[in-house]
């Protein structure tokens, strides 16, 4: 507590004058192995990162780097947990590289340079049938706007433009179709004779061999090969070596490299007295890459890169050179979203999606596996000597019309030097320079490089996968998964990680079959409550709740939690004025109310005046579905307005509700909660011990001072499970057990739902809707969740295997909404577990206590709902039960409840009554 004070009481400067010496400390501790160490330095870091800043952002994701690389040394472990980068899907990183070409003012000044070097090296082309093919290998990198500005430039050249061919590589079919559809369209209105090459696939697994056959290039015509952020993946190289070469080659170097040249090695701009691995020869794969483009005989080759040191063998050089040349490019980023506050949002998603992949593979990679190895101006200068080719000067005009688009680019005037040194270099210019030094580094040995990403150290690496059937390999499955929990129950981190190691071999997120898919998951959420043991390692892990856009995929979610609006609609008959507020906040969907918009429609006395109030933790979902509502019911003339938010329910001040939410006297209020008032259930139940003398987990790293991890995490298990609540608490509360209804009273136990249900019962709604799965996933006891959590999510998963929804969407449902719940289900414990899902008959306990009274749904709801699902082609052993009582309704799956949905409002004898 006095840390967070000490923290909070430090200015800006002194946190950014405390975090780089922790980072280079951090890394240091990494470099030795020493997870004890590194742990606290991890606690540290993250108190520092708080703060919204462009070196706290670096500071989080390199981090997360440096974590990644101290578990790569353990096999099993590492391998089970998911990477937010399997959340990514193809749409959000579309979006990405476009942000990141927005956002950085280097690529736009970079395909300007090369839009010029190409126009110059074809001046000479002007014969009667003039032809230019131009090849573009950016891949990734690849932008229309590139070739849309070189379609403009071509075409006000006075000879006219040429007749153009381009050929693009890159992985994605659907870029390259869009692609080709916006350039054809430029080409036609300019009237420039232009054709469209495609060709599928990556740089570093080309076929070289016959290029011009792949290109679709001609014989006589002029060809100019562009390649931006790419030539890089080529050099890669099997580099690794045994522990004994690198120790011997990280003394070497700690020996000889003066401590006080650490300030002249800092410049990501400077090319001269820098430390860096040179490079004897020019890598097989880039030289085989070369040979073939000169065989083409093009005109000219144009090459953009980052002009960084990121491809040394020792980690302690790419640490400080990333740490480097990193800080700049967040600090550019920064000044340029900030220049346009709605591109916040955009320059979380390039930090995490794009340069958060590159810090990763330069630091934790290592071999064949690390292809960002971006080298320097003058190492590319050798590379392209040594394969034939000559530097070609840009002419002063070039320099100039470059000079003049910088000029005219506000966000890129204060951040590009243009120099003429035989081609255009951009650096950049800002206040992180020099601040950095490499001292704080120790002369500790590097981790064996082998050991990271390499291949299960498993005598048969897998084959006994390949002798299984699928039906051996699921029931092989289950049992890994059900032992898994036991040995992490039992405090035994050996067995946990080998069952653990088995599972990654038969589970993958991408697997045709749900229950290898559920079983990828499952064995993240274990890995994770392993390291949560040590807290400092586990939240240096950025997770999969930190990708960008990933609180918006869940808004897609199954019709189970998109039931149709019957119960407010029948609450609401007669009332002119209408409030609903919507509590859903990650599964809200506008659709839902676009079918309240057709039930008020059809009143006999017309649709009442609507307000619609969400509450969201994301300002741009809120602004889309303000848009998407605002037009649905402009279209049904409908009088609407919408609310936003911008808040989470279980942060929100309680006192202050009627405030927030806008309420008026005179209108109806409806409230609808999906699948979020389990999370105001979380309670800190380690408290209950805090007394007992009960050993940190600092304190029991500074006593044991284990050899290795694995003794670390045994011993913080076996601490744990002997001082756990959970072994002596609750832990009777089964599913089916009598206690579960009549356990101790829910109001004291649960603070923040009490003061919440009390909140909304002073606002006197007509009808409170709430949706919740029906699981008992609050039991004490961790074995018994897991259990329960198992096969609750089996048969979600399989429901889901079932479904009509694109494979795509079902993806995305399993990854982010899914493997969310599960991960705080079955890895967090104390106020962190806010996955506490409950069965209705425990949620009507809950509900009565607070003074709400049941709202019986009637079964023509039920109906609506069970439409819902077979118009979504939801149908066979998807069905809608209704409750016998007629209290809510069930989705079931082979008769299984899911979720449950019930109805609520003030009792009776309580309405009216407001809080003191």
């Amino acid at each position: 507590m006095m840390h967070g004070l000490w923290v909070q009481d430090q200015g800006m400067v002194d946190h950014l004058a405390q975090l780089v010496p922790l980072l280079h400390e951090c890394a240091s501790h990494v470099t030795e192995g020493s997870f004890e160490k590194a742990d606290f330095s991890f606690k540290k870091i993250r108190m520092l990162t708080i703060a919204d800043g462009p070196l706290q952002h670096l500071s989080k994701i390199i981090v997360d780097s440096l974590a990644h690389r101290l578990l790569s040394s353990i096999q099993g472990l590492p391998g089970a947990l998911i990477d937010p980068s399997d959340y990514f899907e193809k749409s959000t990183l579309w979006a990405a590289r476009h942000n990141f070409f927005k956002l950085n003012p280097y690529l736009s000044t970079g395909f300007v340079t090369i839009n010029w070097a190409i126009m110059e090296a074809m001046e000479d082309e002007k014969v009667e049938l003039q032809v230019v093919h131009i090849v573009d290998l950016s891949c990734s990198a690849a932008h229309p706007w590139q070739w849309l500005k070189l379609l403009d430039d071509f075409h006000g050249r006075p000879g006219g433009a040429p007749e153009l061919y381009l050929t693009v590589l890159h992985d994605d079919n659907d870029f390259l179709a869009e692609m080709q559809s916006l350039l054809s369209k430029k080409a036609e209105s300019l009237e420039v004779s232009f054709r469209f090459i495609s060709v599928i696939g990556r740089l570093e697994t080309l076929d070289f061999s016959n290029l011009r056959s792949t290109f679709q290039i001609k014989f006589g015509v002029a060809v100019a090969i562009s390649c931006a952020l790419q030539m890089h993946r080529l050099l890669l190289v099997d580099d690794n070596l045994s522990s004994t070469s690198i120790a011997q080659l990280q003394k070497m170097a700690n020996f000889t490299q003066p401590k006080q040249m650490a300030s002249s090695v800092c410049s990501p701009a400077s090319t001269l007295n820098y430390l860096q691995t040179p490079s004897p020869r020019t890598p097989k794969l880039l030289a085989r890459l070369l040979s073939a483009i000169r065989a083409l005989k093009p005109n000219i080759m144009v090459i953009m890169e980052q002009d960084a040191d990121h491809n040394t063998l020792l980690f302690r050089d790419r640490f400080n050179e990333v740490l480097n040349y990193y800080a700049a490019l967040f600090d550019c980023f920064h000044a340029v979203a900030a220049a346009n506050p709605g591109r916040t949002d955009e320059r979380l998603r390039v930090e995490r999606m794009i340069l958060r992949e590159e810090i990763k593979n330069i630091l934790v990679c290592e071999g064949v596996h690390r292809h960002e190895r971006h080298e320097r101006l003058d190492q590319w200068a050798m590379h392209m000597e040594e394969s034939g080719f000559h530097n070609v000067q840009l002419s002063f005009s070039a320099i100039r019309e470059v000079g003049l688009s910088v000029r005219g680019n506000s966000r890129a005037a204060d951040y590009i030097q243009i120099s003429h040194s035989g081609c255009s270099v951009q650096h950049m210019s800002g206040s992180s320079r020099g601040m950095f030094q490499d001292d704080m580094l120790s002369s500790a040995t590097s981790s064996p490089a082998s050991s990271v990403y390499s291949p299960s150290p498993s005598p048969s690496n897998g084959s006994w996968v390949q002798e299984l059937s699928h039906d051996q390999q699921s029931v092989r499955l289950i049992g890994l998964l059900y032992q898994c929990a036991a040995e992490v129950s039992a405090g035994s981190f050996d067995r946990a990680n080998l069952c653990l190691e088995h599972i990654t071999q038969l589970a993958s997120l991408d697997a045709p079959h749900a229950l290898q898919r559920l079983a990828a998951v499952f064995a993240d959420a274990l890995a994770r409550k392993l390291l949560n043991l040590i807290p400092g390692l586990s939240r240096a892990l950025l997770s999969s709740a930190n990708s960008a856009d990933a609180h918006l995929v869940p808004c897609r979610a199954p019709p189970h939690v998109r039931r149709a609006p019957v119960p407010e609609a029948r609450a609401m008959e007669g009332e002119r004025f209408v409030h609903l507020v919507d509590f859903s906040g990650p599964v809200a969907n506008p659709v839902q109310w676009i079918a309240l918009f057709h039930a008020f429609r059809g009143r006999r006395e017309g649709p009442p005046h609507l307000r619609i109030t969400a509450v969201h933790d994301s300002k741009e979902f809120l602004a889309n579905m303000a848009a998407v509502l605002s037009k649905e019911a402009e279209a049904f003339d409908i009088a609407f307005q919408f609310n936003a938010v911008e808040a989470k329910l279980d942060e929100m001040d309680f006192d202050a509700l009627r405030h927030d939410l806008g309420v008026r006297s005179g209108e109806a209020l409806a409230v609808s909660v999906v699948l979020q008032l389990h999370r105001l259930l979380a309670v800190d139940d380690g408290r209950r011990h805090a007394a007992a003398g009960c050993l940190t987990p600092v304190q029991i790293i500074a006593r044991s001072s284990p050899r290795s991890f694995g003794e670390l995490l045994e011993r913080e298990l076996n601490t744990r499970l002997q001082l756990s609540p959970d072994a002596s608490v609750v832990s009777s509360l089964s599913p089916h057990s009598p206690a579960a209804a009549t356990a101790a009273h829910p109001m004291t136990s649960t603070p923040k739902l009490g003061s919440f249900l009390s909140a909304v019962r002073s606002l006197s709604p007509k009808i409170m809707v709430m949706t919740e799965q029906e699981a008992n996933h609050n039991g004490g006891a961790f074995q018994e969740r897991f259990d329960e959590a198992l096969n609750y999510y089996a048969s979600l998963f399989d429901c889901l295997q079932r479904s009509a929804a694109a494979a795509a969407e079902r993806a995305r449902v399993e990854r982010v909404l899914l493997g969310e719940e599960i991960r705080g289900v079955v890895a967090c414990e104390g106020a962190e577990r806010t996955e506490r899902h409950e069965r209705a008959r425990q949620w009507a306990a809950r509900m009565e206590a607070a003074g709400m009274e049941s709202v019986g749904l009637s079964y023509s709801g039920a109906m609506e709902a069970r439409k819902l699902l077979q118009s979504c082609g939801w149908a066979g052993p998807y069905e809608v039960r209704h409750d016998a009582g007629g209290h809510g309704f069930f989705f079931c799956w082979h008769k299984r409840p899911l979720y449950a949905v019930t109805a609520w409002r003030p009792a009776a004898s309580r309405r009216g009554h407001t809080r003191s």
